[in-house]
């Protein structure tokens, strides 16, 4: 009987397919790596589409990594693939719907507070008008706001301000205004800030990233130390993940001036090269036992 074969999509392929690769082969589980941009809808087929690697066939199950930028008109495709493969039974991790949840960050926003999570009080709106008026008032109780494109990623494009004159400067990605109060440090001017990687419900690795500068992303060149998490932070990093109906998902904790915690974000297809370097826990693993439960006979598909 052969090995059962799945796809992993990203645009890019790179340290994490490989180490992704080398777990799954470990399961003897084959892994077939393409790009969702490359897959065709295709009603000639018996499947409805045609991704590389499969002709006729389906994959046991589908590993989204990565969706590369696009028009809206590109990622509805893109995303239509990721649906009807869920349609026909194959598993997907991520599925299309936490994708929807988290790659849109006001979605995030929305879906961590109706579940009742503790994160930052955030405002979403198409006019700048009313985005003018909401940063006139929380300027007003001295309240520093961050404005962040609504879909962006690594920490880019990311502003800090607390006057108008800074706010009238801000050109907004796609005439979208995204902001959130800034949240200072539990300890003065030491920004720090905790990535929880939560699969199936469990924690399986977590650092700490601290940085010269109040943005603390890895790709921004925050250093990651290995670090303890108490049961506040796991459970609020894995209530965090289930309100936007993950499997598994990067979780960005921040303290308050408080003591309490905060969910700042929630990816849904998270990189993990930075944990590893900080823990030594390669998240593969657990992502390719994640998967092999997941598994499904490929089934060919016929007229």
């Amino acid at each position: 009987m052969s090995s059962p074969t799945i796809v992993i999509f990203n645009d890019t392929h790179g340290w994490h397919s490989e180490q992704l690769v080398n777990a799954l082969q470990l399961l003897g589980i084959t892994a077939v790596l393409t790009d969702l941009a490359d897959c065709v809808i295709d009603l000639d087929s018996p499947t409805g589409m045609f991704i590389p690697g499969f002709e006729n066939q389906l994959p046991g199950a589908a590993m989204v990594r990565g969706i590369a930028p696009g028009s809206l008109e590109q990622i509805t495709l893109r995303m239509d693939i990721l649906h009807t493969l869920a349609e026909l039974n194959v598993p997907v991790f991520n599925p299309a719907s936490a994708i929807e949840h988290t790659v849109d960050k006001a979605r995030t926003s929305l879906r961590l507070h109706l579940a009742g999570l503790n994160t930052p009080k955030t405002w979403a709106c198409e006019n700048s008008k009313h985005a003018r008026d909401i940063a006139t008032a929380q300027f007003k109780k001295n309240m520093m706001l961050v404005i962040k494109p609504l879909f962006g990623c690594m920490g880019k494009g990311i502003e800090k301000i607390s006057t108008l004159e800074q706010f009238d400067q801000i050109q907004a990605v796609g005439d979208a205004f995204y902001m959130q109060e800034y949240i200072e440090p539990f300890e003065p001017e030491h920004w720090q800030d905790w990535r929880l990687m939560v699969i199936d419900g469990q924690v399986c690795a977590a650092m700490s990233r601290r940085s010269q500068h109040w943005i603390t992303n890895f790709a921004q060149g925050a250093e990651c130390f290995t670090t303890t998490v108490t049961p506040e932070m796991e459970q609020l990093a894995i209530k965090a993940t289930q309100a936007v109906q993950a499997d598994y998902a990067g979780v960005d904790l921040i303290r308050q001036q408080d003591g309490s915690y905060t969910v700042l974000e929630v990816n849904s297809v998270p990189a993990w090269k930075g944990l590893y370097q900080a823990t030594g826990i390669n998240a593969a693993t657990y992502l390719a036992q994640a998967l092999a439960k997941r598994i499904t006979t490929p089934r060919t598909m016929t007229c």
